[in-house]
């Protein structure tokens, strides 16, 4: 799968971001709706794990670079309306590791410095949200995939309990089954006796 032309689409949209020296979320708005950036979802390959998490990596990168703030401010507010606007459901966390968090904090620090408002509170938000999945290793390139499959599972568990705690011990679960002959509720049982007396 060559996520390549999605990636240079994510360099593009920074890039002019970063040009105009911009340092704000709405700015960052307005960039991705003068490219209608959000059609990047219309073309998405099949593996939709690995092509939400190659983005969110692709953004982090700028975020915990040494570029310009305006570079690490732009990956941020991508990385924010990748994941808001997404149109799968439940939507893809965005795995964070402990080293690039250490590197958004320094992040957090600098737009403070130059009183920049918005980025605290659109990282307190996130975390309100619960929008990252924390891990220990850096995504890099080679480890992409291992780190997909690693998180699909995660999402798969998460599920199956929810599915589990959702139908366990309910009605619901024994007409799933289909055990309405074996455990008739008392409407179903003079339906199904006056029908089966004619």
């Amino acid at each position: 799968m060559d996520l390549k032309p999605f990636k240079l689409d994510i360099d593009e949209l920074i890039y002019e971001f970063a040009e105009n020296k911009l340092t704000t979320l709405v700015d960052m708005k307005g960039v991705w709706l003068s490219r209608k950036f959000s059609f990047i979802f219309e073309a998405s390959p099949t593996k939709l794990a690995v092509f939400m998490q190659a983005l969110y990596a692709h953004s982090i990168s700028y975020m915990v670079s040494t570029a310009t703030l305006s570079h690490r401010l732009g990956g941020l507010y991508c990385l924010y309306c990748l994941y808001d606007v997404q149109p799968f459901k439940p939507p893809f966390k965005i795995y964070l590791s402990i080293g690039e968090l250490k590197r958004l904090k320094i992040l957090l620090v600098d737009a403070k410095g130059n009183d920049i408002k918005v980025v605290s509170a659109l990282v307190k938000r996130m975390l309100e949200r619960n929008v990252f999945l924390f891990g220990f290793l850096d995504i890099n390139e080679g480890s992409v995939t291992e780190r997909i499959n690693e998180l699909t599972d995660i999402q798969n568990a998460r599920v199956q309990v929810s599915h589990k705690k959702l139908f366990s011990n309910t009605q619901i679960e024994q007409f799933i089954n289909m055990d309405l002959a074996l455990n008739p509720s008392p409407t179903y049982s003079r339906v199904w006796n006056s029908k089966s007396m004619r």
